[in-house]
């Protein structure tokens, strides 16, 4: 009987406690709840093929980027195919910074310098593909960025990206 009796003390005094916990949580959520929210704007980074965005354009060769052009109007498939974030393939790299100077992208673009054959009759080779020595070069931005400038970035030998062009949108 009186295991009995301590089988229903600590049932009782657990019971408590969850109840205790679930009061003191229910009391922190109503007292953040009074604080006033703050408004955050958010900007998605990546686009879609339904939206419109800014197309920016670049001619590239190897050591030096020039700016073409930014439109508006829907990326293509193959834009955004190439676009993401830096990975370890990724040679080049593009920094997006705003008017404050600010970064808020750093997209990476492959190598842009090596075509791939995509042709049949190449699967043999070790290598698909060859160094080419200028490409047109287009990212894809989201309409509500404020793109200022852009800083062009090239993979050394050791592993570390290193800046060596700026270009100002007009």
């Amino acid at each position: 009987n009186g295991r009995n009796m301590g089988d229903k003390l600590v049932k009782m005094v657990i019971i408590k406690n969850k109840a205790f916990f679930i009061c003191i949580l229910i009391f922190s959520f109503s007292a953040s709840a009074q604080e006033p929210l703050k408004d955050i704007d958010l900007v998605k980074l990546h686009v879609n093929s339904n939206d419109e965005a800014y197309i920016v354009s670049f001619k590239g060769a190897p050591d030096k980027f020039t700016f073409k052009n930014i439109k508006v109007k829907k990326p293509k498939e193959r834009i955004l195919k190439k676009l993401r974030f830096i990975n370890e393939s990724d040679k080049y790299s593009i920094k997006v910074f705003d008017k404050d100077g600010k970064q808020f992208l750093n997209l990476g673009i492959g190598n842009p310098f090596f075509a791939t054959y995509e042709h049949i009759g190449y699967e043999d080779r070790q290598y698909m593909g060859g160094l080419v020595n200028s490409a047109d070069i287009e990212i894809a931005l989201p309409l509500g960025t404020e793109p200022s400038y852009f800083v062009i970035s090239k993979r050394g030998i050791d592993g570390k990206f290193n800046d060596f062009q700026q270009i100002m949108l007009p």
